[in-house]
């Protein structure tokens, strides 16, 4: 676990920014199937903030990882050739749309059909986001990343994460009685089982991998041990925060909605960022032997 350590940028990079690009699906099923008033509105779009928050956060604990951070500039030479090069375009692609859309929701001047269809685009290009993310870790010469567990659970922790942070979104808005209406409530739990079924499914594919590796240095078989604890505790993590969303749309009474969501999206950052060091902590280099 000392090498995942040392990638703890990284870790909190590919946890907080899916997760803040995640939200926004929540975000979108909120606006495209529920109706919302202008002051309930109004609170969103100042909540919204969060998510926002993640996502930048995000990009600059990832520019902590750079000896010299100006050697960032020199990421964008790769594109189209490297998987790095072609996240990091993907990603101030959909950083800008997101921008875009909470200024000018913010300034209280979009229609309600402009909304909508933005608010999707954002949804969209946040995913597309996530999936990239994953794809930046498949490098032919660590052979334990380069499979397509990476993408998978990526987009699987954008959407349990971003469902915990777009349900505080709207609970801090006001908005617990909206979130508990049949079409999104049912939204809202199929994005949850969606994203712990491809986080944590993920996760697993990649242990098995891994597993069966081993080169002159590392077994793969001794490094899943290793992180095996942390995935369990990530695991956990992450269906807690599955079932406090669940309440929170379910079960949860009004005063308590806030509560139980803030709680959910602490578990999500946890969890994420345990299964995050983990994946790390399960790297098998090209070596002597590869099994």
């Amino acid at each position: 676990m000392e090498f995942a350590m040392a990638e703890m940028p990284l870790a909190l990079f590919s946890t907080l920014a899916p997760m803040g690009a995640g939200a926004f699906v929540l975000l979108a099923i909120a606006f495209l199937t529920g109706k919302f008033d202008g002051d309930a509105v109004k609170r969103i779009d100042r909540f919204t903030a969060i998510p926002v928050a993640f996502v930048i956060v995000g990009f600059i604990a990832a520019f902590f990882h750079l000896a010299n951070p100006m050697n960032a500039f020199n990421v964008f030479s790769g594109v189209g050739t490297s998987p790095l090069s072609n996240e990091i375009v993907v990603g101030v692609v959909f950083t800008a749309i997101m921008l875009i859309y909470w200024i000018w929701a913010m300034t209280g001047k979009m229609s309600e059909g402009a909304r909508k269809g933005l608010v999707a685009v954002t949804a969209v290009a946040g995913i597309i986001f996530a999936m990239f993310t994953g794809m930046a870790y498949m490098i032919g010469t660590i052979p334990s990343w380069d499979t397509f567990a990476g993408p998978i659970q990526i987009v699987g922790f954008a959407l349990i994460g971003g469902a915990a942070l777009g349900v505080l979104t709207l609970s801090l808005a006001g908005c617990s009685a909206e979130l508990k209406e049949s079409s999104m409530r049912n939204a809202t739990i199929a994005v949850l089982v969606v994203g712990l079924v491809f986080g944590i499914g993920g996760i697993a594919m990649q242990a098995g991998s891994a597993s069966g590796m081993e080169n002159a240095l590392y077994s793969g078989a001794d490094l899943v041990g290793n992180v095996m604890m942390v995935i369990v505790c990530g695991a956990i993590c992450l269906v807690g925060t599955g079932v406090c969303d669940f309440f929170a749309v379910r079960g949860a009474g009004a005063g308590a909605v806030v509560g139980v969501s803030v709680g959910a999206a602490v578990l999500a950052v946890v969890g994420i960022v345990l299964l995050r060091l983990a994946f790390y902590g399960m790297q098998v280099s090209v070596g002597l032997s590869i099994l």
